[in-house]
């Protein structure tokens, strides 16, 4: 019998994202199914080279510059994940709160919290793990890329999510410019997993028509840390109806939670203070208030709460990682990355 996983409330105040509702924390054992790598996962070769493996094949390769300032990324054959079946109507209909209210989104946490224990392809490892609701930004609202990951440290919290309308988009191959922050590649970004359904698809006409009257159930999102994104696990069609009605979404946001320890530092926190004082005096909008708490928070919280996504070594290390990219690029005919882009791609 494999070991359970606990699932309680989760009373974080520290998680500095704008929130709807309760959420979950799953603490996950290390032994069973649970000390095998999940069905989803990330992998690392040096040189900041990542590859998501679903299924057993390959999902999506990046490289990130190790300043920073740029990202390629190269979809592979790997299947779309099926982290969770389908919902059903039944399934949909049980769920009988008001839609948007605090017992809704509890009710929706639990059913997913649940179904992601029970997924037979489950993201899950040993470890804990955050549920929560989460609420979108404008993109233009949203952060800049740090200079490096020096700048933001180990295990701050995530971002908030935004630029959703990436679900009706689909390359197979794309370079992001992180000095120029565009809106739409600035941390919190979503990024879907598979092309998107038809408009006339049933199931999104099916959608559309709950995304119309409020009761369309939350999408699930997993964020991942290195790349500051988020990924789309359950719910591409659900955020398509959402995105063609002109309503917000319902969000539920998945993340590993590690508390990071905050040793006591006379000068960071005098520091912080006086930058509290500073800003403030400037004008206490509720904008600088906001941020201001959240940056006291992260100075003086300890524990804080952050998310660290886990990586496994890529087997054969680079060189399997660029033969993978090389034997993906002989594969399509039309490519839509330019040759600079390219050559520094695969470039060792």
């Amino acid at each position: 019998m494999h070991p359970g996983v606990s699932i309680t409330a989760d009373a974080t105040e520290s998680w500095g994202l704008p929130t709807a509702g309760p959420g979950l924390l799953l603490d996950v054992p290390s032994g069973g199914r649970w000390s095998q790598r999940p069905a989803l996962h990330l992998e690392a070769a040096p040189g900041y080279r990542l590859r998501w493996m679903s299924g057993g094949l390959p999902l999506l390769w990046s490289r990130i510059d190790p300043w920073w300032d740029r990202a390629v990324f190269l979809r592979g054959r790997g299947p779309a994940p099926c982290i969770l079946p389908p919902l059903t109507a039944p399934e949909v209909r049980a769920v009988a709160q008001a839609p948007g209210s605090a017992q809704w989104w509890e009710a929706w946490a639990w059913a997913l919290a649940r179904a992601l224990v029970a997924a037979p392809a489950s993201v899950l490892h040993a470890g804990q793990w955050c549920l929560r609701p989460v609420k979108p930004l404008p993109a233009d609202k949203a952060e800049r890329h740090p200079v490096s990951p020096m700048e933001w440290g180990f295990g701050q919290p995530p971002q908030p999510p935004h630029s959703l309308e990436a679900v009706t988009r689909f390359s197979q191959a794309w370079n992001e410019d992180w000095w120029d922050t565009l809106p739409a590649q600035r941390p919190g970004a979503v990024l879907a997993l598979r092309a998107p359904s038809a408009r006339d698809d049933g199931r999104v006409k099916s959608w559309r028509k709950r995304a119309r009257d409020g009761t369309s159930p939350p999408a699930l999102l997993l964020y991942v840390d290195i790349l500051a994104k988020w990924l789309v696990l359950d719910g591409h069609d659900r955020l398509h109806a959402a995105l063609l009605e002109g309503v917000e979404p319902p969000l539920l946001g998945l993340w590993p939670s590690v508390a990071v320890p905050l040793p006591a530092a006379s000068t960071r926190e005098e520091g912080a203070l006086f930058s509290a004082e500073f800003q403030l005096r400037a004008g206490a909008t509720p904008t600088v208030v906001d941020r201001v708490n959240h940056m006291l928070l992260l100075h003086f919280a300890r524990p804080l709460k952050g998310t660290v996504s886990r990586a496994w070594p890529l087997t054969g290390g680079l060189e399997a990682w660029r033969a993978g990219v090389l034997a993906r690029r002989r594969e399509d005919k039309a490519f839509p990355l330019d040759e600079a882009h390219w050559d520094w791609f695969v470039r060792e």
